[in-house]
């Protein structure tokens, strides 16, 4: 993945991101303030040689190299038992005394740390005045005075103004970072285990055809989203876009094209009435069946009467002239699914439905039909017997892979054709999604 791709994934997944940063960087965060303060201080001592005022430079220089071979054995006393009993402090204070010898130099750089500042400062002022006593027992003397080693405290041990640890800036910039990686590993975590259809590229992993994206708007009125001259010219031109290569991929005419979902609330009312409406801006003559006797339908949406419909004319009370209508605003005739309770299954896949459409092939150039869901073989099978050219529409984010899969592969052992697949409420910028994406309404059914 490049870097727009982990931008485009961030996207899709900030609240996973977010939410997961916010509570890590909170917990790292407030942890630092839990740690205990700590105080360093430091003081130097120098170890040189008690020569005589007479002594030649030989002798000095052989002094001056005796010092030196043992200052590494000076630097080992300080954290040994014969410098720190006598001092005032934890039971142990050796951890908390570190010892360094600048290359080149017989200095002792003794470091001590605590709890406290003045408690620091007067361990480390202790361990100054026991140091030359401690060399000269390990010189083989029993006072300071007769040591031949020199111990000088070159820099006092004083009270540190400044704690040592913790470094709050510090961790707050290591926990947010800390924070940010783990929030970014997490949203790739999700992303990865996620099984819903977000974008193009999980559709055709499914061995499925890709027809476009819609994204998601906030409309006040779904009538507006349903006539295509009232949209933008980028939204209705991807309907248009829609519209025509699903006409083309049926490759027949008459045509008749079928939409379908396999999920309820999908879109795919909204999308069918406005792949009608742009077939029809196009010079087609189109007519338009609400088919989806269970669910919402177009004509109710529109508020064109359904008192008399599909089921009227399947059940044998009317005729087709008797209840198809015309929606001026689409631009296309319009049989709403009437008012007569049938058996949606017998109802489409019935010969009263094959002679429907044998009528309405010689009025129209294409037939619309906004079908059912399909969740099962038998659904499927019932389904594409008379209507074989299907477009399935899912909801980006909300339709499963495998529910969208098992669907698709219903349909074809049904023996339809699945024209392409239709994501609805697609996010801005998805990589998956058609150029020039539509808008579709965030309730389409």
């Amino acid at each position: 993945m490049d870097l727009r791709s982990y931008v485009r994934l961030l996207a899709r997944r900030w609240p996973v991101f977010v939410v997961v940063t916010v509570v890590v960087g909170a917990l790292l965060g407030g942890a630092s303030f839990l740690i205990p303060s700590t105080y360093t201080a430091e003081t130097r001592l120098l170890l040189s040689p008690r020569v005589s005022p007479d002594a030649t430079l030989d002798q000095r220089r052989t002094a001056a190299l005796y010092i030196d071979e043992r200052v590494r054995s000076y630097a080992a006393l300080v954290t040994t038992p014969a410098v720190l009993d006598g001092i005032d402090g934890p039971t142990d204070l050796a951890d908390d005394v570190t010892v360094e010898v600048p290359a080149g130099t017989t200095v002792l750089s003794v470091r001590v740390v605590s709890d406290s500042a003045q408690g620091a400062a007067t361990i480390a002022q202790a361990i100054a005045a026991a140091m030359p006593g401690a060399v000269a027992r390990a010189e083989g003397v029993d006072s300071a005075a007769a040591s031949p080693v020199d111990v000088v405290v070159v820099e006092p041990a004083v009270e540190p103004e400044q704690r040592t640890s913790p470094n709050y800036r510090l961790n707050l910039v290591v926990a947010l970072l800390l924070a940010l990686v783990v929030g970014v590993f997490m949203a790739v975590l999700a992303d990865t285990f996620d099984r819903r259809v977000r974008r193009a590229s999980d559709v055709t992993a499914l061995g499925i055809p890709y027809a476009g994206g819609l994204r998601v708007v906030r409309a006040d009125h779904t009538r507006e989203l349903l006539a295509l001259g009232r949209q933008d010219k980028d939204v209705a031109d991807v309907y248009r876009r829609i519209a025509l290569d699903t006409l083309f991929a049926a490759g027949v005419t008459p045509a008749t094209l079928t939409f379908t979902s396999v999920t309820g609330g999908a879109g795919k009312t909204v999308l069918a009435a406005n792949v009608a409406a742009a077939l029809a801006d196009a010079g087609n003559r189109v007519v338009y069946i609400d088919a989806d006797l269970r669910g919402g339908n177009l004509a109710t949406q529109v508020r064109v009467p359904s008192t008399r419909g599909l089921t009227d004319v399947l059940s044998g009370r009317r005729g087709v002239d008797e209840v198809i209508t015309t929606w001026p605003t689409g631009g296309f005739a319009l049989i709403p699914a009437g008012g007569v309770p049938v058996n949606t299954r017998e109802a489409l896949s019935g010969d009263a439905m094959a002679s429907l459409l044998a009528r309405l092939e010689d009025d129209f150039d294409v037939i619309v039909v906004d079908g059912p869901t399909v969740t099962d073989v038998e659904e499927a099978a019932r389904l594409a017997r008379h209507l074989p050219d299907i477009v399935v529409v899912a909801e980006a984010g909300r339709t499963r892979r495998g529910d969208l899969a098992r669907g698709v592969a219903a349909l074809r052992q049904a023996g339809a054709r699945v024209l392409g697949v239709v994501l609805s409420r697609t996010s801005r910028g998805d990589e998956g999604a058609a150029p020039g994406e539509a808008a579709a309404p965030e309730e389409m059914e």
